[in-house]
């Protein structure tokens, strides 16, 4: 048995408590459904609660970590969604989506050219989707509207 189980048990437990506790100040003005809009985080805060005194009851074996090269494309990943979300309204919808979703591609293996080509279609198809589909207009990016 290791504590690292019984951590993460309690860490979850604690959580669960915080979410029931904030779920108690949502105040409705008005009727939304007939359950509220408390259920949900009310369900979760249940789940996350059984679940935590569930592994801080029973741990299992101790956890087995990842080999060097899967932290480092975990790493990359990590790095490429916050660049994502920082580049998004410089750049615009289509161009940090094209050089994400590419970048993801090369780190799990593709080839580069294929990888940004099949990024730049994807990134296009949701553009059109989203803008004309949807009617949801997306950032044009601070770069290409001045």
């Amino acid at each position: 048995m290791t504590s690292a189980e019984r951590v993460a048990g309690v860490v979850l437990v604690l959580a669960g408590l915080g979410i029931a506790a904030e779920a108690t100040t949502f105040v409705v003005g008005f009727m939304t459904d007939p359950v509220g809009p408390k259920a949900l985080p009310y369900l979760s805060a249940f789940i996350l609660v059984a679940a935590g005194l569930g592994l801080a009851a029973r741990p299992g074996p101790g956890p087995t970590w990842p080999e060097r090269p899967v932290v480092a494309r975990m790493a990359g990943a990590t790095t490429t969604f916050v660049a994502y979300a920082l580049l998004l309204a410089p750049l615009g919808f289509f161009t940090s989506t094209t050089l994400g979703v590419g970048t993801l591609s090369v780190l799990f293996g593709g080839p580069p050219k294929k990888a940004f080509a099949a990024a730049a279609l994807l990134s296009a198809v949701l553009w059109f989707g989203f803008v004309y589909g949807l009617g949801l207009p997306l950032p044009l990016g601070a770069l290409w509207t001045r």
